[in-house]
């Protein structure tokens, strides 16, 4: 198993793995080309976890700078690993690979959402020292 930031070529796998996360019917029609300019854009990372050379996990940490800490917190997007590699311990070393990456971006915090109804994704934040801080407002556009 690698964790590696994830290049252009790995775009198909990480679209295929969102689809399991993201409350989609299918991929929007640009999906390809807003992953692409993810990729080189300066203020996220996306990450993907490769086994036996097939993407079985993927991440991205989005970096939002905060002028009154002088420093960016990360906003953990889209953690996912494919349904029948769960519980194999990927999705903890993908967690601890983001806090790492965050960490040397000189973050001083790492936040994420969850749907409500999503226990086992806030169970799974929690065993790895996630807090349960606040509450999130959503406004769909």
């Amino acid at each position: 198993m690698q964790i590696t930031s994830a290049k252009e070529a790995d775009i198909q796998g990480i679209l295929a793995l969102q689809t399991q996360i993201y409350r989609v019917d299918a991929l929007a029609p640009n999906a390809a080309e807003t992953l692409k300019n993810q990729l080189q854009d300066k203020c996220c990372d996306v990450l993907i976890v490769k086994k036996d050379s097939h993407i079985v996990g993927t991440a991205t940490i989005y970096y939002i700078k905060v002028a009154a800490r002088g420093k960016p917190y990360a906003l953990l997007e889209g953690l996912v690993v494919d349904r029948k590699q769960r519980h194999l311990g990927i999705g903890s070393k993908l967690f601890k690979e983001c806090v790492e990456v965050a960490k040397r971006k000189n973050c001083y915090k790492m936040i994420f959402t969850s749907g409500t109804d999503r226990k086992d994704a806030q169970d799974f934040y929690q065993k790895l020292g996630f807090k349960k801080w606040g509450a999130e407002f959503r406004l769909n556009l």
